[in-house]
């Protein structure tokens, strides 16, 4: 692939100018002047090099950089604009920090695909400000959840990062707005598989020319333009064809308790049906069980949250329930090990 500008798409826009016209304006570089890191990839992609660094989240292990060709990236890009019918011109916002993958191909997906790139600073609820609508948009859960009311000002939304809690997809579901979640990493340059939350779908669906397979209950990905080999995972699936799969959870999460290993996200799947607010299941230190579950809300506990156990097997059913003052987050994902660590150095001063 060759790396210079004229791999720009001719119809690039951002915020409504015409970057190969305006590129080299005085007052549109004054617009740029406190968008340092989105010129700053834009060059990278531009520059004579093949790759890219990029960074993982870190939200399941040490964040690590890692090197993505520039040909895989705007193949990537290609897929998602081939799913999505996104064409020259559309209007996309970029809403999500660019520190990781998921705003980096935001940017790829314009720049390969001729998008008009409206770009505002990560917050809370993004489509709050804006009086115009968006065909192409991506959040994470916590920004989908205070933007519901906002949702008629964007046509195609994905969502990534975490899973979608099931009160929101209530929410959602029946929308005019088609509201997707996607499974993917860094690894992967954003998403891989997509389900159609505004049309209640349960199963994650390939994108085209992607296929899965299932080693001892993990999910594998088979993308070409991505590797030769299948790319192994630690989640864990149902598979239910080669295009197609039920997400479970993250082994990495799991919690050995009396030797029974329990997966934390698949039963916040289960509660998150009857609890309206963030809440997390971790484990605690049990001198009898090795690792014992408990449910964390975030600042307070609602009435009577113990009411909902008899959903769990007895196994599943949290032997402790506590509340933190805020929980923290990484980009929009709940900071698990935080809580975590922050729970047990309240436990422990209480003591």
């Amino acid at each position: 692939m060759s790396n210079s500008c004229h791999n720009i798409h001719s119809n690039f826009k951002l915020n409504g100018f015409l970057y190969r016209k305006f590129v080299n304006n005085s007052s549109y570089k004054e617009f740029l002047s406190d968008k340092r890191e989105l010129l700053d990839f834009i060059e990278s992609w531009t520059n004579n090099s093949l790759v890219i660094s990029l960074q993982t989240s870190g939200s399941t292990s040490i964040p690590k950089k890692i090197l993505a060709e520039k040909s895989a990236m705007a193949c990537s890009a290609k897929k998602t604009g081939k799913q999505f019918n996104l064409k020259p011109g559309d209007k996309a916002l970029l809403c999500l920090p660019l520190t990781f993958i998921a705003g980096k191909m935001m940017i790829v997906r314009a720049l390969v695909l001729g998008l008009d790139l409206y770009i505002t600073k990560p917050s809370r609820s993004p489509l709050k400000n804006f009086s115009k609508s968006f065909d192409f948009a991506a959040m994470t859960p916590y920004q989908l959840e205070k933007s519901i009311e906002y949702l008629n000002k964007v046509k195609c939304l994905i969502i990534g990062g975490s899973p979608v809690g099931e009160v929101i997809k209530k929410k959602i579901k029946n929308k005019t707005s088609g509201v997707y979640e996607t499974y993917g990493m860094t690894e992967t340059l954003s998403h891989v598989a997509i389900k159609n939350l505004s049309l209640g779908e349960n199963e994650f669906v390939a994108l085209p020319g992607i296929t899965f397979s299932k080693n001892n209950g993990f999910l594998e990905i088979n993308a070409p333009f991505l590797s030769k080999s299948p790319i192994i995972t630690n989640d864990l699936i149902h598979l239910v064809s080669k295009t197609a799969f039920e997400w479970q959870g993250r082994a990495s999460l799991t919690i050995n308790s009396g030797g029974i290993k329990l997966n934390p996200e698949k039963i916040e799947k289960t509660l998150s049906k009857h609890y309206n607010v963030p809440f997390i299941i971790c484990g605690l230190p049990d001198e009898q069980l090795g690792e014992k579950i408990v449910l964390v809300f975030e600042n307070k506990i609602p009435s009577m949250p113990e009411l909902v156990f008899k959903k769990l097997n007895s196994f599943e059913r949290p032997k402790g329930i506590f509340s933190l003052n805020s929980f923290s987050r990484r980009h929009g994902k709940i900071n698990r090990k935080d809580i975590q660590n922050r729970l047990l150095k309240k436990l422990h001063d209480r003591n």
